[in-house]
């Protein structure tokens, strides 16, 4: 497996801080660590861990940086995370106890992490939150590797409809909503069975995990849900049309469709008119 295979594109949503990571690492025997990282944007009044970049992205670029330091083809993916956390937690210890943070203030973050095995001949997937993976296979179809739904984001439209046909903007829109997104990260955060990678895991994380095998030629996909808009927000694309275009046209051009359209459209069915968006796209082979 080679680096060079890799390509990858994350823009902010607007002037503050990307939310989003990309990260990838080539370990000595071949084996190939490729992550993606939405950090959830924060209900809180202020940022308590980072007041520049914000908690999401401090936590995000932190774990990131400790997941690099115990991360090895030997440890298993679901226990390099509980190492890494504790890592983490280890590290700035001193900054997470002197921080009065409500739990609602918490940072929290989808992940999806693929491992391309020592020999490219099959793969692993760990999976938090709603991000994206497929496969583009050598004759054009796309199959989606990790099928979720997450089930807020019904609720969430649903609500949101409903503030729309009171005529609310979108920051009243936000005013309105944020004690049920509060009382929402309060559940993710404190949940016995966390879907969601957060600082203190009140028990083992209901992560989704998928072997998977590869053939010799084709594409690896990873998004955040940001870069999915153009499939399940807006309609521009179907999962099949997208991944063929990223990997004829190339990320840079779907991403400046998306945040095009995005300019255009005065809010929509979201909480957020645009939102940090994130691919990485591996070739196998070659």
């Amino acid at each position: 497996m080679n680096q060079t295979n890799i390509t990858s594109l994350s823009t902010a949503a607007n002037d503050k801080s990307n939310e989003d990571l990309i990260a990838s690492h080539l370990h000595a025997d071949g084996t190939l660590d490729l992550l993606i990282f939405d950090g959830a944007s924060s209900v809180s009044d202020q940022h308590y861990l980072d007041e520049q970049c914000g908690d999401p992205a401090w936590f995000v670029q932190q774990f990131t940086a400790a997941l690099a330091q115990v991360a090895t083809p030997a440890v298993r993916q679901a226990d390099s995370i509980n190492l890494a956390l504790h890592t983490l937690r280890e590290q700035h210890s001193k900054l997470l106890q002197s921080t009065a943070m409500p739990v609602y203030a918490r940072p929290i973050a989808a992940l999806t992490w693929l491992r391309v095995h020592a020999g490219g001949q099959h793969a692993s997937i760990y999976a938090l939150g709603d991000c994206k993976a497929f496969l583009l296979d050598a004759e054009g179809k796309a199959s989606e590797l990790d099928p979720y739904i997450n089930p807020q984001e019904s609720i969430l439209k649903t609500a949101i409809e409903k503030l729309k046909q009171e005529g609310l903007d979108e920051q009243a829109r936000w005013a309105r909503l944020l004690p049920m997104l509060r009382e929402r990260r309060v559940a993710q955060n404190m949940s016995e069975q966390p879907s969601i990678l957060c600082l203190y895991p009140q028990g083992s994380f209901a992560a989704r995990e998928h072997h998977i095998p590869l053939a010799s030629t084709g594409h690896l996909l990873l998004m955040t849900d940001g870069f999915y808009r153009l499939v399940d927000s807006y309609h521009l694309y179907d999962d099949q049309s997208l991944m063929q275009a990223c990997a004829t046209q190339g990320l840079d051009a779907l991403m400046q469709e998306l945040r095009a359209h995005e300019a255009g459209k005065a809010g929509g069915m979201t909480v957020k008119k645009a939102d940090d968006a994130s691919v990485v796209m591996l070739r196998l082979g070659e």
